[in-house]
């Protein structure tokens, strides 16, 4: 009887093949425990930029420029930035762009009011992007 069993186990393996190892969990636990504060790290870096600009408004009352009005909130309100403003026209191509320097200050939350010149009538305006200015490499 047992070398039935033997026999059956061995003719089993041979059908269907050796029992697998637990290595696979080993790794998958290994995987998790690096994956999963990484992607928790990950999630709230980019949900919280270090410069985060919101578009409140623009108005485009005359041919030759276009107001725009916009928030800027940065985490370390001793950067100072360079804000690039681009105004378009019905086509939307980039009639109007400008540079502005916003310096550092005391508070995280700066609302500011631009003016775009422009080559032709606006329809639209918005900030393309704010960037920290380097100062201590100047």
């Amino acid at each position: 009887m047992t070398q039935e069993i033997g026999s059956n186990e061995e003719l089993l393996a041979q059908r269907y093949g050796r029992k697998s190892s637990n290595a696979w969990r080993y790794i998958a636990a290994l995987l998790l425990l690096t994956a999963l504060p990484w992607l928790v790290w990950s999630a709230w870096h980019h949900s919280n930029p270090q410069i985060r600009v919101t578009l409140i408004s623009f108005q485009n009352e005359q041919d030759t420029s276009i107001d725009i009005t916009y928030l800027i909130q940065r985490r370390d309100p001793s950067l100072a930035l360079n804000c690039t403003l681009i105004a378009r026209d019905f086509d939307k191509n980039v009639v109007g762009e400008i540079e502005v320097a916003i310096p550092s200050s005391s508070q995280g939350s700066l609302k500011r009011d631009d003016s775009i010149p422009t080559r032709l009538r606006a329809v639209n305006a918005s900030v393309l992007k704010c960037d920290a200015i380097d100062l201590k490499g100047k």
